[in-house]
């Protein structure tokens, strides 16, 4: 196994480990959504009701966190036969953009969270190593 493929082995166990953090994270907010009944969130202008801010992004990071997970372990896999990359390469940039937008909702609400960034920040890298693994494989 090249260095190239160590690299994408760690990441994808990056982007399971924040995956997993990340539907926990989830999974708080959509307990604690009650705890937010008083907080009103100003979005487009209009007040909007912080339970419900907090449930929509309580399903967003269980859904990201659940696919985050899916991600990595294809890309464990990719990892030890990077001839096979492709399917991966796809499911990991449609990672970045939900991440990015699952961000951007938790700006617009005024609960944003760390972890979307860095899953957004693993999930580029290993897109990265994934394409030099594949053609460092092709090259030989």
């Amino acid at each position: 196994m090249s260095s190239l493929q160590k690299r994408l082995k760690l990441l994808s166990f990056g982007l399971m480990g924040f995956g997993l953090l990340d539907v926990i994270a989830g999974v708080f907010m959509l307990v604690a959504s009650p705890l937010a009944a008083g907080l009103t969130f100003d979005v487009a202008g209009e007040a909007t009701d912080g339970v419900i801010a907090a449930e929509v992004l309580g399903i967003v990071g269980l859904l990201v966190g659940a696919y985050c997970l899916v991600v990595g372990v294809m890309g464990a896999r990719a990892a030890n036969n990077p001839r096979h990359v492709s399917a991966f390469k796809r499911l990991d940039l449609l990672l970045v953009v939900a991440c990015v937008i699952e961000f951007g909702l938790g700006l617009a609400s005024g609960q944003a969270s760390w972890v979307e960034l860095v899953l957004a920040v693993l999930g580029t890298c290993a897109f990265a190593y994934a394409n030099k693994a594949h053609d460092e494989v092709v090259d030989r």
